[in-house]
């Protein structure tokens, strides 16, 4: 208000504008006779002043930005499934006569994907609804899940839940590479697994192949596949993304690294399948190793195998990526039942390095079959029978002086086949290595129905519970099992039954983290006295479901 008498000035100075205009020629005349430029100038003047008194000054320091954070929980899971075995045209039109001629394996595959919200019981190991996991109608919340086959039509088939927050679908009669989308309730990635199985009782591709789904990468190694006469072996890229990708192949054999004479590079395009036959590129090998380093896009990546004995079907299974090569490998769940299995190392680097392997069984390590001190050449495959094992199942560890890769091979012999075929069919699997289980861990069973057991193997004494998931996605009731270090421990999956059906999934929990490794080994009968087999090793989980914070600095 002190401004005010100032701003009313105008209007007391107006009678002296008046009485000046008596003399307003006088008045006027100094400012008609001072020359514009001079004024212009003069105008300038307190303008240099003030930029000089500015550019003397120093300038201020900048401040910096304080930095900014932002949540961020991963999203839905996407797994990749391999889809049939497929052979190569002139595998069919090779070999048979008129009563054996050469029939493709089964076209179909089942899918089956468990997925549990990370904030579930069954992941602690008991089995109760949670009021944590209710929205606010009062219902419990469960992931979704949902499969699309290759040309991305959704395969109609709603998952079961119940209020576990525990989300089980199965599907049978697959007849194309599916992929499956799962996420929590919220949007978030969930603990999931899937596996895919296709089976083929009998015929000249008699076998069970299970594997395991999942996200396309780039890196992959793969091992023990044949390339001997009548066998066939192929390394499968796909690309699933709307960008090429360029993978680098290596093969490795028994003499060393293979020459691949120009065929080391393989331009993926987006949505296309690049097949590459092994045993063109190395063949009359009774196991070969592979890697694979990828350019670009990742990509879906798998082996299939088939064997022939001449007219007896030799086995057949479908190959997921190994671990990276370490320098220790456990593999669980190894099958004995007549034949000893065989050890298949290889040495991806440069320089020969020494293995040594301990077999554990049911009263900890069996001396006859442990092996001391294997030499594997640099880039080499070496293989080795772990022989004086009893039929049983068993774990195989590797400890190397440098990184290794590892699978130990277990086969199955069925009856003699009528007519002229010499021999007995037979079939077999690659055990893998597993990974230690951390907190826990969840593995989906076959949808064709679980058939067989799950081998766990502790390298410190604990004790672990399994919790057996419904395919309509209830639980049965946990049960526990008492490892002592060194020894290996299986459970049936008759012991997995949930009133009277098969156990879609299981959540395996350990009282000491990182001590327990498992793996389910498949064995289902062919309808004529034989066994087929397939393996694979318990994930550790993907979960990632946890938010984690992402920091913005300057």
């Amino acid at each position: 208000m002190a401004e005010h008498p100032h701003h009313s000035a105008p209007h007391h100075s107006a009678p002296h504008r008046s009485g000046a205009k008596e003399g307003s020629s006088a008045a006027r005349a100094p400012r008609r006779g001072v020359p514009r430029p001079l004024l212009g100038l003069a105008a300038l003047v307190p303008l240099v002043l003030a930029g000089g008194a500015l550019a003397l000054q120093e300038s201020p320091e900048p401040t910096p930005a304080a930095p900014v954070e932002a949540a961020a929980t991963p999203g839905a899971s996407t797994l990749t499934c391999h889809g049939p075995l497929q052979v190569p045209e002139e595998a069919l039109s090779a070999g048979g006569d008129a009563e054996l001629a050469v029939t493709p394996p089964t076209a179909a595959v089942s899918l089956r994907t468990v997925s549990v919200e990370p904030a579930s019981s069954l992941l602690y190991g008991a089995v109760s609804g949670s009021a944590t996991l209710q929205d606010d109608d009062g219902n419990v919340r469960a992931p979704s899940i949902s499969a699309r086959d290759a040309d991305g039509a959704v395969l109609d088939e709603d998952a079961a839940s119940q209020d576990l927050g525990l989300s089980v679908q199965s599907l049978r009669d697959v007849r194309t590479s599916p992929h499956v989308v799962t996420a929590t309730s919220e949007g978030g990635r969930p603990v999931a697994d899937a596996l895919q199985g296709t089976s083929t009782p009998s015929g000249d591709y008699r076998s069970l192949a299970v594997t395991r789904c999942a996200a396309p990468s780039t890196e992959a190694d793969f091992l023990g596949v044949s390339t001997e006469t009548g066998d066939s072996s192929v390394l499968v890229l796909t690309n699933t993304t709307d960008r090429p990708a360029t993978a680098s192949v290596q093969m490795w054999t028994a003499e060393g690294p293979a020459s691949m004479e120009g065929r080391s590079q393989v331009v993926v395009a987006p949505g296309a399948e690049e097949r590459v036959l092994l045993e063109s590129v190395a063949g009359g090998q009774a196991a070969v190793g592979v890697h694979v380093s990828v350019l670009g896009s990742p990509l879906a990546m798998h082996v299939q195998t088939t064997e022939r004995d001449g007219l007896t079907p030799g086995g057949a299974e479908i190959l997921d990526a190994l671990p990276a090569a370490s320098t220790e490998a456990v593999m669980p769940g190894v099958d004995v039942a007549g034949t000893a299995p065989t050890l298949v190392l290889a040495n991806p680097r440069g320089t020969a390095t020494t293995a040594s392997v301990e077999v554990s069984g049911p009263n900890g390590v069996v001396e006859a079959a442990s092996v001391e001190e294997i030499e594997i050449p640099a880039g080499a495959v070496v293989t080795t029978a772990l022989e004086g094992l009893p039929d049983g199942t068993y774990s195989v560890a590797v400890t190397a002086d440098s990184e290794v890769n590892a699978v130990t091979r277990s086969v199955r012999t069925g009856a003699d086949l009528p007519g002229d075929t010499l021999g007995a069919p037979v079939d077999f699997t690659l055990v893998a290595p597993a990974p230690a289980i951390p907190t826990h861990a969840l593995t989906a069973l076959p949808a064709q129905g679980a058939s067989g057991s799950l081998t766990l193997i502790a390298d410190e004494d604990s004790q672990v519970t399994v919790i057996p998931l419904a395919a309509d996605g209830s639980a049965g009731e946990p049960l526990s099992l008492d490892l002592t270090a060194g020894t290996t421990g299986t459970l049936t999956s008759a012991q997995f039954a949930i009133d009277g059906a098969s156990a879609a999934g299981l959540a395996i929990v350990p009282d000491v983290p990182g001590a327990v490794r498992a793996g389910w080994t498949q064995r289902q009968l062919d309808g004529a006295g034989g066994t087929l087999l397939s393996a694979v090793p318990v994930p550790a989980p993907a979960d990632g479901g946890d938010t984690f914070t992402v920091t913005l600095g300057d």
